[in-house]
């Protein structure tokens, strides 16, 4: 249950003045195995040793805190922020941090945000993976990786359909992740070495921008949607020698639908994605059970193998940095089952595993090069090389609170 706190806004000489402000937030500490599978330290990170991270970890502790003002005449305006609270030495990060006005033109909302994409949102609920790497995008999954986006969207419901438009930029979370290399080895002819960016860096250092536009059908037991996102990049920047890695990437269009049936017995969910410049389809079918208090679900999700990017060399590296998929890449894909206990509304006990097939074997072109061990953090191939599979098995065994 969610428990609303009265904090002292304001002393002023007519008085005290209080505003309400609302806290929320979850944890959970599981037992559990990571799926990347880690590597030694070599010259270019390979070959694999087969292990993974594994223990006892606070992956799922997070708070918010929203206020709420009534402005009069049917509208309200909405602050709403967080941070990460995964238990005692790791690092505080922030969350979603958004500010939002409603009423009856629709709502607009601007701020930043962690975007994992509306195939995600069809999965079951029930499989709780991927344990992702810290800064929450795990770059070997079938499906694209997460992303750090500042937004500003408006949304207008029209009987059953909501339809939402948005303007977003990259805080610097779609990044061509080079160390030790020179621009010239990753297919550029021209420009100063290029350099490691910092996973901490605010702002939308390389200059990627998207737009999208969405409608969303939902009434009764089925829903259905379809989001369409334009991708635009700067060729401006002052960091030149990263900029025009990711120039290739302008004018992607990306493509996805996605739907939810709840048959009473069962809820389904289908989701496929398409994205232009050669990258690979992408796929999502998911099953959720209800037996009395406890929910069983499973999740399956695919990527088919990854043609050559039609921009060249170049445009491998812009297909990368947008879906973490390289040329050559085989298919890949995950099967993921998955049972949740409700103690009560904020209260439940979940088992996950998932097994996936290779997510490497790059023969082709690899755009980056890194010295990284740690596979979740880019850690491949040269370009030409060969890379080892990124994962095989995880599973999670979690204690969920929710407040």
């Amino acid at each position: 249950m969610k428990k609303t706190l009265i904090a002292l806004a304001a002393l002023a000489a007519t008085g005290a003045t209080f505003a309400q402000a609302t806290i929320s937030g979850q944890l959970g500490l599981s037992w559990q195995q990571s799926p990347v599978i880690q590597t030694n330290s070599t010259t270019n990170g390979l070959p694999s040793d087969g292990s993974h991270i594994q223990g006892l970890s606070m992956n799922d502790g997070e708070i918010y805190i929203s206020a709420t003002e009534d402005l009069g005449g049917g509208m309200s305006a909405t602050a709403r922020g967080g941070f990460t609270m995964r238990g005692r030495g790791s690092a505080i990060m922030d969350r979603d941090a958004t500010i939002s006005l409603k009423g009856g033109f629709g709502a607009l909302s601007v701020g930043s945000v962690r975007s994992c994409g509306s195939l995600v949102a069809v999965q079951s609920g029930v499989v709780t993976g991927t344990v992702y790497s810290g800064n929450e995008s795990n770059n070997f999954v079938p499906l694209d990786k997460c992303s750090m986006v500042d937004i500003v969207g408006y949304s207008m419901p029209v009987g059953p359909v909501v339809f939402t438009a948005m303007y977003g930029e990259f805080a610097s979370s779609v990044g061509y992740n080079i160390i030790g290399a020179t621009a010239a080895a990753a297919g550029v002819t021209s420009g100063a070495p290029a350099t490691a960016q910092s996973l901490d860096s605010k702002g939308n250092v390389n200059g990627v921008t998207f737009t999208d536009v969405a409608a969303v059908y939902s009434a009764g037991p089925i829903m259905a949607g379809v989001n369409i996102t334009t991708f635009a990049v700067a060729t401006n920047k002052a960091d030149g020698a990263l900029s025009p890695l990711l120039v290739p990437a302008d004018g992607v269009v990306r493509t996805r639908v996605v739907g939810t049936y709840d048959a009473g017995l069962a809820k389904f969910g289908l989701g496929y994605q398409n994205k232009t410049g050669g990258s690979a389809d992408q796929y999502v079918a998911s099953v959720a059970v209800p037996l009395g208090n406890t929910v069983v679900g499973l999740d399956y999700t695919a990527r088919l193998a990854q043609g050559t990017f039609d921009k060249g060399a170049k445009g491998a590296g812009a297909a990368f940095a947008l879906s973490q998929a390289r040329d050559g890449d085989k298919a890949s894909s995950s099967i993921g089952v998955g049972a949740t206990y409700n103690f009560s509304k904020s209260t439940s006990l979940n088992a996950s595993y998932i097994t996936y097939t290779d997510a490497g074997a790059n023969t082709k072109f690899a755009p980056v090069i890194s010295t990284n061990t740690n596979a979740s953090l880019g850690g491949v191939a040269a370009p030409g090389g060969t890379t080892p599979a990124q994962l095989d098995t995880e599973y999670r065994i979690r204690l969920l609170k929710s407040f």
